[in-house]
């Protein structure tokens, strides 16, 4: 009789567990895009067009993904390991033509999430649809979160905010009395700026004393660069898609002058700098929170060369200094270590991933520089800056790094 009760038992703890079993393998259906050998992920920016520039995005992420691939695939938190199958989509950085790739994506193309969307008005294009869908739309190349989408959204470059902190910061130290002139995007990303930075200096002797709107798609903006200049201002602040920045930049120094000049890092890459005339550059002042990378050549350090390695593999078309590029290669390295703490295939347990990222780190970013999150209070992964100025050749940073942890507004 006892081993007829024991036996019970173990019976009735047996059938238990199968319902555990059950019902945990019912709560991680895995989500579309996603098999036991692959996942899909889609992307989506300007790979033509007058910014196609910003499309190197899309081409570093490429480069990364390829590279895991080669490698074997990414064994994932389910101990299962997976190639990742990227759906690149051609938008020109036209925000409806972004909405309608993801739709493409989502519905056709069955994308577990997208990563690396690029630019502010085309990731709040999208907003909308990936909430109702509810698809992660993760590492935004885009310094403003509206939070529109929290729950399904996060970003990867600091917050435009965080950049106009550490630009009043700067000129707090070294021009306390600047007089500033604004070349800025007339969409969120200028505005948010530019808040920010307005708060920034309140009581100090820092005054703006010219605003001048451009947009990505004007052909020149001569017009308000004299307007600037005749301002007085001995500042300029540049926000600005590259063509309209590197053309600030030009004009800055051909014009006679010469004020100091900070340009965000949306138009201060290497390539940039060379199509206006390294000479006309010289002695600009950016930020970035990479590592400057100024040789082709393998180094010392492994995170670098595994980068160039990658980048001459997936044949990119961009050059090996283009900080936009970096980026996309270091968006496609924080989607593989996403995954390898993925322990359900799906997409919540993607978002609870991103959102509660714990100091991470990542081969290109600046040595002291780390990527955090928490879920329900910081949804900015990268809170800190190093300030560079450009000698004419190269970008060499001033002072150190510039932390803004649980700082970060809109």
């Amino acid at each position: 009789m006892r081993l007829i009760s024991i036996l019970k038992g173990c019976t009735i703890q047996l059938a238990a567990a199968g319902l555990l079993v059950a019902s945990h393998a019912s709560a991680a259906e895995p989500s579309p895009g996603i098999t036991d050998d692959t996942i899909k992920v889609g992307v989506t920016g300007p790979l033509t067009g007058p910014v196609a520039v910003v499309g190197g995005v899309a081409e570093g992420i490429r480069a990364r993904i390829e590279q895991a691939n080669a490698e074997g695939g990414v064994k994932m938190g389910d101990g299962k390991t997976r190639k990742i199958e990227l759906v690149i989509e051609d938008d020109g950085l036209d925000p409806q033509r972004t909405l309608a790739n993801v739709r493409k994506m989502v519905e056709k193309n069955k994308v577990f999430a997208l990563v690396g969307t690029a630019a502010t008005p085309n990731n709040l294009a999208i907003g909308r649809y990936i909430t109702q869908k509810k698809v992660p739309n993760v590492f935004m190349y885009s310094g403003v979160i509206s939070l529109n989408a929290p729950e399904w959204e996060v970003g990867f470059v600091p917050s435009f905010s965080t950049e106009a902190d550490a630009f009043a910061e700067f000129l707090a130290m070294n021009k306390p009395d600047a007089k500033v002139a604004f070349l800025y995007l007339n969409t969120e990303t200028g505005q948010t700026f530019m808040r920010a930075f307005d708060r920034a200096i309140e009581g100090s002797a820092i005054r703006v004393v010219e605003r001048q709107p451009v947009t990505s798609q004007d052909p020149t903006v001569e017009t308000q660069l004299n307007t600037l200049k005749a301002s007085g201002a001995d500042t300029l602040v540049i926000i600005a898609a590259p063509r309209q920045g590197g053309e600030a930049i030009r004009f800055q120094s051909e014009s006679g002058w010469k004020p100091l000049t900070l340009v965000t890092n949306l138009s201060s890459s290497y390539p940039v700098l060379q199509s206006v005339g390294l000479e006309n550059a010289k002695g600009i002042i950016t930020s970035d929170f990479l590592k400057p990378i100024i040789s082709d050549q393998k180094s010392s350090d492994e995170g670098i060369n595994r980068y160039l390695d990658a980048i001459k593999s997936a044949k990119v078309n961009f050059v090996f200094a283009n900080t936009i590029g970096q980026t996309g290669y270091s968006i496609g390295d924080l989607l593989i270590q996403s995954l390898e703490k993925l322990k359900e295939p799906t997409r919540e347990e993607l978002m609870k991933v991103v959102h509660n990222m714990d100091g991470w780190r990542s081969p290109l970013l600046f040595d002291g520089i780390k990527v955090t999150t928490k879920e329900g209070s910081d949804v900015f992964p990268i809170e800190a800056l190093q300030l560079y100025e450009f000698d004419g050749q190269q970008y060499n940073p001033v002072g150190g790094v510039l932390h803004f942890e649980g700082d970060t507004h809109e």
